[in-house]
């Protein structure tokens, strides 16, 4: 029996839930960029404090505007990755995976369930991918 992508998916989406991985969503960017702009500002009206007030009241404005979009990086495995996507991560995963030489997914998934080492290096393939092919930030 082949590897059920869904079944995969789902058993890492617990991995990265249980250690409480986050993700990102496009917003880091903008966070920093109104943090400095405000750091600027107050740096330029008031000298040497304003940069602290700025950068401070830059910080809170960012936390407002970019509340929220810090998600859990399984949900955003399970509901924001395309099929192609989803078929990818498997892929890494199985080949992180390969020397235990899983052919049977009822043999792989209590394997990953169970044995720390192996969530880990599971774990640690999904931060790679999710970092170089979604092109997202983890946040631990």
């Amino acid at each position: 029996m082949p590897i059920d992508t869904r079944e995969l998916m789902e058993a890492i989406a617990i991995i990265a839930d249980e250690q409480q991985v986050r993700v990102a969503v496009k917003q880091s960017g903008k966070g920093a960029a109104i943090c400095a702009a405000c750091s600027f500002a107050g740096g330029i009206l008031l000298g040497p404090v304003g940069l602290a007030v700025g950068g401070a009241a830059g910080g809170i404005a960012a936390y407002k505007m970019t509340s929220g979009s810090f998600r859990p990086m399984g949900e955003v495995l399970l509901n924001d990755l395309n099929d192609r996507q989803k078929e990818q991560l498997v892929q890494h995963v199985s080949k992180a995976v390969a020397d235990i030489h899983p052919t049977d997914v009822v043999m792989l998934l209590p394997l990953i369930m169970q044995n720390a080492s192996i969530q880990q290096a599971v774990l640690n393939t999904v931060m790679s991918f999710v970092s170089n092919e979604l092109r997202m930030q983890i946040i631990d």
